[in-house]
Formats: structure tokens, C-alpha cells, sequence
């Protein structure tokens, strides 16, 4: 399953830098937002999924959080060279906010998949 999960995390990084590269505006990208800054919510609602899996491939909360910071620079690197878009350092700390929350809300899951696990392993041993 954690190798499933390293693919997963592979394919949505592959998904957000895709996304970095489109422009914004004549439909691309064109969002209408309702207030400023909103767009730091779409940013850690993304990445929180990227910290949602590689929490689940790696178990630790700390890869998740730099796999948000590191993943989150370079696409904003990214944008940088974009027509229209453009590098906000607030953007990697909603990144890395999202990632920390995502790799957080599913902490207690994947305690009840190991428990449940060593629980059946027992079962089969005695």
C-alpha cells in the first residue's frame, strides 16, 4: 500500500506542476474569487491531499510537511516563468499549511489501519 501511495503522491506533484504551467485568464485557470486571498484556500486544500499521501507512504508527519514546502517552492518557481502568473511567498506557506493539515486528518486513520493489522497478525500467530 505505501508503494501505491509513493505513486500517488508522484502523480498528484506531476498534477500540480501541470497546473503551474498553465496561464490564467481567457479561461485557463480563470477562477472568480470572492475575496482576497482566497486563493491560499485552493493552495492548502491541494496540497493537503499531497500531505495526505505522503503521510501514508512515508508515516511520518515531517516528510509530509517538507514534501509541502519543497513541492510548494518549486512550483511557485514554476509560475514564476508563466506568462500572467506570478511567485507569492504566500502561497508556500499555504502549501505547507495544507500539507501539515492533510498529513494531520489522517494521522488517525492510518493508526487504525496498523492497529487493525498487528490485531489480525496476533490472530494468525497464537
Amino acid at each position: 500500500m505505501r508503494r501505491l501511495a509513493w505513486v500517488a503522491a508522484l502523480a498528484w506533484v506531476a498534477l500540480l506542476f501541470t497546473l503551474s504551467t498553465l496561464p490564467l485568464g481567457d479561461g485557463a485557470l480563470d477562477f472568480r474569487w470572492r475575496f482576497a486571498h482566497d486563493d491560499k484556500l485552493a493552495h492548502a486544500g491541494l496540497y493537503a491531499v499531497l500531505g495526505v499521501l505522503v503521510r501514508w507512504a512515508s508515516g511520518r508527519r515531517r516528510w509530509a510537511v517538507a514534501a509541502g514546502a519543497g513541492v510548494g517552492t518549486v512550483d511557485e518557481l514554476i509560475q514564476s516563468t508563466v506568462p500572467g502568473r506570478h511567485a507569492d511567498p504566500l502561497d508556500v506557506v499555504a502549501d505547507v499549511a495544507g500539507a501539515a493539515i492533510g498529513a494531520a486528518v489522517v494521522a488517525p486513520l492510518l493508526h487504525t489501519i496498523a492497529r487493525r493489522r498487528r490485531e489480525a497478525r496476533d490472530r494468525v500467530a497464537r
